[in-house]
């Protein structure tokens, strides 16, 4: 079945790749017009279809992006000239150059990153097949007593579709898939990152009325029916829980002061899986111990990690300690032995140091681009313990909850660290969950605290910040850019509107989701708790830098 281990992930990865187009055309030829479409390769495996229309007669052009969701979308200004087409949005910080080869526009877009994209002119058999475009929503049935919303994203590209997969109440989005075949009478795709197949057949002929029913194969067959969603059937989709439904805590903190919100049965005393947000006290430690002199950033992992000082991979032997802290090692996603888990509701907890050491010992590095990897912090957690010949919860310990006396934090590595006082955690479709254990996967999201210690936490790091200290200039200048910002040692660097800085993470389990945001010059900061696996990343951002919203008004 679908498994989520996003928590461990932030929520900005594909959604916040692109969408923009234009405005003022001179000059142009009517060889331009058309729609336009083709996918930009996000990275390996990953695509996102898009779609230009230009028509020189009305002098427009713009910009689809049907899988977001986003069409006609006009940028701040482009220019057709002869077989030339480029734009530049000011708000996306995007452009665009291409030159166009009878039916092909082959161009470059830049938002971040340049990447090739190569759109093609859609004939009038592709267009033919627009009505097909759109979302495809219904309910994996698991068992007798579950059952999974899913949701199917198709576009229409030159003669076929592309599309993506979305597990809402996992939080999981833009899975991609493959051989989408799609008309009046069957619906098919594969995905090769699930392992994954559906077939379904309709019951009508009618356009008005698009509904599949089949059969979805993730090890072993599941009824799945999956109807196009319209303005009429949308009320009926499956909707995204509200902050607070099940539990959550909120704190607004200012220089010498701060401001909580408890909701439903929780309190200051109430604990709470942080997921990722663990990542920023892996971080940590790793300045610590830059600064002490007792590692470097350009240490390489075989200096302190077994398997990598064995390995005949000199790749391997050579990713460095910043490279993993800003998730540039090329390290895939996830720990290649979590496809072994024992329990997929617990799917962290029986992480070893030896199976890290394996996986480690057989992979393949990928592209040292970004690629958000709770593998890499899993190896980090593990490294800088080795480092100091002690585990990572005692480093944890020793050098953060100790100091700050964070006396209501642990490091869930196995159930002996277990709290009576950790809330229940809910899915996005209000199940509950057993709480997670990390094993040794523990630096890349096993920590729990409670609203009262992550204010302790997040004081500390905005004096770090403001007093421009060593260990700031660690955490906190950018090592790479990415679509949404600029990676620090696990912190996300971005500016507000008025170009202020500041520094966030999210965090996600099976059944809870964080965020922690504060402005570098320590003026203001947010922490938001939730017992409920549903991103909260667009509200943690508003409460950050809109002084204007009120908590109690939430």
């Amino acid at each position: 079945m679908f498994f989520n281990v996003k928590g461990l992930l932030p929520a900005f990865l594909v959604n916040s790749i692109l969408l923009f187009l234009l405005c003022g055309l001179s000059k142009a030829f009517a060889e331009a017009d058309g729609n336009w479409r083709g996918e930009l390769v996000i990275q390996d495996n990953i695509v996102l279809p898009i779609g230009l229309v230009i028509n020189t007669k009305n002098n427009t052009l713009s910009l689809d992006s049907p899988i977001q969701e986003m069409l006609a979308h006009v940028p701040s200004k482009f220019s057709v000239e002869g077989n030339k087409v480029s734009f530049n949005d000011e708000n996306l910080k995007a452009t665009f150059e291409g030159e166009i080869v009878g039916d092909v526009l082959e161009g470059v877009f830049t938002q971040g990153k340049s990447r090739p994209l190569t759109l093609h002119r859609l004939k009038q058999k592709d267009l033919n097949r627009m009505s097909f475009e759109g979302k495809y929503s219904g309910d994996l049935v698991i068992n007798s007593e579950n059952s999974l919303p899913i949701v199917l994203r198709v576009a229409v590209i030159k003669n076929g579709y592309s599309g993506v997969l979305d597990s809402p109440a996992q939080n999981s989005f833009g899975i991609p898939v493959q051989d989408i075949k799609l008309d009046n009478t069957s619906l098919s795709f594969s995905s090769k990152m699930l392992n994954a197949t559906f077939a379904g057949k309709s019951n009508t002929n009618s356009e008005a009325d698009m509904a599949y029913a089949g059969t979805f194969i993730q090890g072993m067959p599941m009824s799945l029916t999956l109807t196009k969603v319209t303005p009429e059937n949308a009320s009926q989709q499956f909707k995204t829980p509200t902050f607070g439904e099940k539990g959550g805590s909120i704190a607004i903190i200012s220089p010498n002061k701060s401001v909580t919100r408890f909701f439903q049965n929780t309190s200051n005393e109430t604990r709470y899986e942080i997921g990722s947000v663990t990542k920023t006290f892996t971080a940590y430690l790793l300045a610590k111990q830059v600064v002490s002199e007792k590692l470097s950033l350009d240490s390489h992992l075989e200096t302190v990690f077994p398997i990598a000082a064995n390995s005949k991979n000199n790749k391997i032997n050579k990713i460095s300690m910043q490279s993993l802290a800003a998730h540039i090692s090329g390290l895939e996603r996830n720990p290649p032995s979590l496809e072994n888990r024992k329990d997929p509701r617990n799917p962290f907890a029986d992480i070893t140091q030896s199976q890290l050491s394996e996986d480690l010992k057989n992979t393949q590095l990928g592209k040292t681009s970004y690629q958000y990897s709770n593998f890499a912090y899993a190896i980090l957690g593990e490294a800088l313990a080795i480092n100091e010949r002690s585990t990572f919860a005692a480093e944890i310990s020793e050098h953060i909850l100790n100091p700050l006396a964070m006396n209501n934090t642990y490091v869930a590595s196995d159930t002996s660290s277990d709290s009576d006082k950790l809330i229940t955690g809910y899915t996005q479709t209000g199940q509950s969950v057993i709480p997670w254990h990390f094993g040794a996967a523990s630096g890349a999201g096993a920590i729990v605290s409670n609203i009262d210690d992550m204010i302790a936490y997040t004081n500390h790091m905005m004096t770090i910040a403001k007093e421009n200290t060593s260990l700031a200039t660690l955490l906190f200048t950018p090592v790479t850019s990415i679509s949404c910002c600029e990676q620090g040692l696990a912190w996300l660097i971005m500016e507000d509107s008025e170009g202020k800085k500041f520094a966030w993470h999210n965090g996600m389990t099976g059944g809870f989701s964080s965020f922690l945001g504060f402005y570098l010059d320590g003026s203001r900061a947010v922490v938001l708790l939730n017992n409920q696996a549903v991103s909260i990343d667009a509200l943690g951002h508003k409460l950050l830098t809109d002084t204007s919203v009120n908590i109690q008004e939430i």
